[in-house]
């Protein structure tokens, strides 16, 4: 029996369209999965991208708190004591710190940890340029009959002990007079001094000073560059 070419052509579109079923299902199941993964990517990206701009703006107004003068590690902006900065510890960064009891927050100086509370797994990093000071002092005999005295000196210690014959009647930092006695000075003194520009002392005598009569003790406190480096992670 032979059968009509209409009857074989529906038979195989008929075959054809059965065929094509399982590859639009394998398509419409890619399709799927790639539009669930994009969606997932393009939640994530969005998320990362809330959370930067607050991980920033805290990293940043915490490295801009610690570096401040009336911050807790610095003397004046941008120079850190380093007696505070010894002290430093996670408890007094969430104390000085808001952000620090929300956020996980380490802080670094010149690549050394320092403190940190909670646990930063990457999170966001500011990194502030500072100096780093230590005291120290420094002391000065007059040559002849006076003295100069670094910017930056607000006072200083002078100890008068003059040798049998020398009498050390006035000491006088410009025109002003620290201290005077028209019968002598003698003893320790502390004397407080202009600190914008470099002071001179002079010692008004009666006979010549020799080595010892006199000597000037201040403050010189010695700085180091470091880099303070603050990370935020939320």
């Amino acid at each position: 029996m032979r059968r009509s070419s209409a009857g074989v052509d529906a038979t195989n579109s008929t075959i054809r369209a059965q065929s094509t079923l399982p590859a639009v299902g394998v398509a419409l199941v890619l399709l799927t999965v790639v539009t669930a993964l994009g969606l997932g990517m393009a939640d994530a990206a969005i998320a990362g991208a809330d959370r930067t701009p607050d991980e920033r703006r805290t990293a940043a107004a915490t490295a801009a708190l610690l570096v401040d003068a009336d911050g807790p590690l610095a003397d004046r902006a941008n120079v850190l004591n380093r007696s505070r900065v010894a002290a430093f510890d996670a408890a007094a960064l969430r104390a000085a710190v808001p952000p620090a009891r929300e956020y996980a927050v380490s802080v670094a100086l010149a690549g050394e940890p320092l403190a940190r509370s909670g646990d930063p797994a990457g999170g966001t990093t500011i990194r502030r340029l500072v100096l780093v000071e230590r005291s120290g002092h420094e002391t000065l005999s007059p040559d002849g009959s006076a003295v100069t005295l670094p910017r930056r000196t607000d006072s200083a210690t002078v100890t008068i002990a003059p040798a049998s014959g020398t009498i050390v009647r006035t000491v006088r930092a410009g025109d002003r007079v620290l201290l005077h006695n028209d019968s002598g000075l003698r003893g320790t003194f502390t004397v407080e001094l202009v600190p914008y520009e470099p002071t001179r002392l002079r010692f008004e005598t009666v006979g010549a000073l020799s080595d010892g009569d006199v000597t000037v003790t201040y403050a010189a406190p010695r700085a180091t560059k470091a880099t303070l480096a603050v990370t935020v992670d939320g």
